[in-house]
């Protein structure tokens, strides 16, 4: 009997001690990641400095033979307004409204007939008609990235600040959140992400989070802005556990991989690539963690492949992949000659098109280039939106080429 009461106190004393190092921090592996998380944070600019490239405006190279035309769908970072535009730079369409005086749009969406959605980040999903009337416009924390169902549901990711119990300790962070609209923006159905990914996440995140709290430059900070009614946690900060970016509906099953209906996303924070069953809201499949760096924008390829834009914030190079998710195999990348001359290191995006060539989005420069499936650039952009008094050019989170008429036939008259 005694010996049992020994080995229990030894067990608990142990715990004790393991719990006491983990809450505090002092271990090795968490301060070395410090310098690291610090460059991982780095914000989302709307202006983005232009450098040597300044001069560089609109379309700068087409290349009428091994491009592939379309109609291209973008909106300048710095503005509430979106453009299509042809592949020669003519504009064919605008779209711009306000709700507020400061608001600009994150990303934007073509619907059926003409609509757009458009994302203001952080406030508000809005619904336009063709001519920019506003049709209705639903209040939220959203972000990134939004995609429209066949029904007309729309999916969208939205951040809320909770917190949860670590060891009897309460832990703050963003929970992200899938929330699906009907297409009058009425919410329907709303997920719980951290519920879904928090297996995935280190548990040193929460020490880095414990300490951060305990830290009274933040706490002041935290205390300036309950003041002026902000948010109290930003994406750029340790309670930004997951960091979602992307949501597509996958419009077909894809062999013991997902199946129709489940969603595409990319969880930036985890460097991991993930299919997500709604439903019964649990992961189905998973990578990238030891491959990808701060990833952005996964989509299905026709051959049931997943092209994903890396951003490799570790390595400082991006570089676009198609995965063969079966294998978990690379199977084809894009990168630059020298490496470091493509690198976004906060967004991006990529596209593939019908003649395998693929349509990137160097949102940090502005930029937007197509490469064939050899490496060779087609065809490129360079945003027009210039602040010529500190050589600053608006940023673009990503653009799209579209090239399906029969789901848009109103576009065909833009031709």
């Amino acid at each position: 009997m005694k010996k049992v009461i020994v080995f229990s106190f030894i067990i608990a004393l142990l715990a004790s001690i393991f719990l006491i190092v983990f809450l505090t921090g002092n271990n090795e592996k968490s301060h070395q990641s410090d310098s690291m998380e610090n460059l991982k944070a780095l914000p989302y600019l709307t202006w983005v400095p232009a450098g040597k490239d300044i001069q560089k405006s609109g379309v700068i190279r087409y290349d009428h033979r091994r491009a592939y035309s379309g109609i291209n769908l973008f909106n300048s970072r710095n503005l509430s307004r979106a453009y299509l535009m042809d592949m020669q730079g003519r504009i064919l369409h605008t779209w711009e409204a306000k709700i507020n005086e400061d608001d600009s749009w994150q990303h934007v969406e073509l619907c059926e007939k003409g609509d757009l959605l458009a994302i203001v980040k952080d406030r508000m999903l809005v619904r336009l008609d063709w001519n920019s009337n506003i049709r209705w416009y639903q209040h939220l924390r959203l972000h990134h990235d939004v995609a429209v169902a066949e029904n007309g549901d729309i999916y969208t990711l939205v951040r809320e600040e909770e917190s949860f119990s670590v060891s009897g300790y309460s832990i703050p962070i963003l929970n992200e959140y899938v929330v699906v609209l009907s297409s009058e923006g009425e919410i329907k159905k709303k997920v719980s992400l951290f519920d879904i990914f928090k297996e995935e996440i280190r548990p040193g995140k929460f020490v880095e989070i414990r300490r951060w709290m305990n830290d009274s430059r933040n706490l002041k900070e935290l205390e300036r802005r309950r003041e002026n009614n902000d948010f109290q946690f930003t994406s750029r900060e340790p309670q930004n556990v997951i960091h979602i970016n992307t949501v597509e509906i996958l419009d077909r099953n894809i062999d013991k991989i997902g199946r129709k209906g489940n969603l595409l996303v990319c969880a930036l924070k985890l460097d991991l690539v993930g299919i997500i069953d709604l439903e019964n809201q649990k992961l189905v499949w998973k990578w990238g963690p030891g491959n990808l760096s701060q990833p952005h924008h996964p989509t299905f390829l026709e051959n049931g492949h997943i092209l994903i834009f890396d951003n490799g914030v570790e390595r400082r190079y991006s570089r676009v992949v198609e995965l063969d998710p079966s294998r978990k195999k690379i199977v084809w990348e894009y990168q630059s000659d020298p490496p470091q001359q493509f690198y976004s290191v906060s967004r991006g995006s990529s596209q593939r098109l019908p003649n395998g060539n693929t349509l990137i989005t160097d949102s940090d420069k502005g930029y937007v280039f197509e490469a064939t499936f050899g490496g060779e650039i087609v065809w490129e952009f360079f945003n027009p939106e210039i602040r010529i008094e500190d050589d600053k050019r608006a940023a673009i989170y990503r653009m799209t080429r579209i090239i399906d008429f029969k789901k848009y036939p109103f576009l065909e008259s833009l031709e």
